[in-house]
């Protein structure tokens, strides 16, 4: 679709005023304004840099970070549509999955989990049985047929007509349009943010935050994916919300701090972690956020960011995919 900057704030407007009408998030609190925390790091305050953290992650206990707003206009537009289950895709740990099923649980509808790997079950670790104990249905595939059934358009036939479709990862438009919501505007100008920091997977969120930051405000990307792909990949999926600014400096990505590619970790990784734990009281994920907060100190060490630049590191959540870290090193 054509992007029209000037209809985007009432289009929201007009679904959150439904989304409070259609889903019970008052009372699950998920229409409170996210946290912001200030991060002390001895880095950063050498090179005379400020950095904010924005709390996606404690906005729900289990409903957390980005995959919430990915998924609350697809759920309002299933709702409205008269869908009865949500369709969507997933690995043994997702995020994604584990977010879709403790909201569909929460409003009544019917799940189902697309799972990659047909050697696993329901029993294979804690987070598959917790989302199965949520209601949500779970149907294990082979890699192969994973790919394809993601890589389809439309509505794929194996589904019926009351199931609704999400991308894996949440990543469609109504995902993008969420995803620009995170950032409180107010924020940004009260608090002169320079530079937003996010972690990448699909770059739906990576996206939905260059709609919502504005446009004098540099967005970096930390890829969790290994490739320079995902930069040509970005420049495509902006090109129609930002027909004449696609290749402008507001934003770049890094694909060099992946650790070894997506759903990769290691021992260094896991130890940085761990500190960060033990100074600042907040935990990060070892696959998305743990690397975005590490690359983000070693940006900050080679001075990267001038003195007085104003960070702010959106953590995204995906903290209970850390149950599965002996599977991913």
């Amino acid at each position: 679709m054509n992007f029209q900057p000037h209809l985007l704030q009432p289009l929201i407007n007009d679904f959150e005023q439904q989304l409070n009408t259609v889903l019970p998030v008052s009372e699950l609190g998920l229409q409170l304004p996210l946290r912001i925390q200030r991060l002390s790091l001895i880095e950063a305050e050498r090179k005379q840099v400020q950095v904010s953290v924005l709390r996606a992650d404690d906005i729900h206990p289990a409903i957390s970070g980005n995959k919430w707003f990915k998924l609350k206009y697809n759920i309002l537009f299933a709702k409205q549509q008269g869908f009865t289950r949500l369709v969507s895709f997933g690995g043994a740990w997702s995020n994604h999955l584990h977010a879709m099923a403790h909201v569909c649980a929460a409003v009544d509808m019917s799940a189902l989990g697309i799972i990659r790997g047909e050697e696993l079950s329901a029993q294979s670790n804690s987070m598959l049985m917790e989302i199965a104990q949520q209601g949500m249905q779970l149907q294990f595939v082979s890699r192969s047929r994973y790919r394809e059934l993601c890589g389809r358009t439309g509505h794929p036939a194996e589904f019926g007509p009351g199931d609704y479709v999400i991308p894996e990862g949440g990543d469609n438009w109504l995902g993008v349009l969420g995803a620009s919501t995170m950032l409180p505007g107010f924020f940004i100008k009260q608090q002169s943010i320079t530079h937003v920091l996010t972690a990448m997977g699909t770059g739906c969120s990576f996206a939905g935050l260059r709609m919502g930051v504005p446009a004098s405000v540099q967005l970096i990307g930390i890829s969790a994916v290994k490739g320079q792909w995902v930069h040509r990949q970005m420049r495509q999926r902006l090109k129609p919300y930002f027909p004449y600014q696609a290749n402008l400096s507001n934003w770049l990505i890094s694909s060099s701090h992946h650790r070894g590619g997506f759903g990769r970790t290691d021992d260094e990784l896991i130890g940085f972690c761990n500190n960060f734990f033990a100074n600042n009281g907040f935990r990060l994920d070892h696959l998305y956020t743990g690397k975005a907060m590490m690359a983000l100190c070693q940006m900050i060490e080679l001075g990267c960011f001038t003195p007085g630049s104003h960070v702010l590191f959106v953590h995204s959540g995906g903290v209970q995919g850390n149950r599965g870290i002996t599977n991913n090193k």
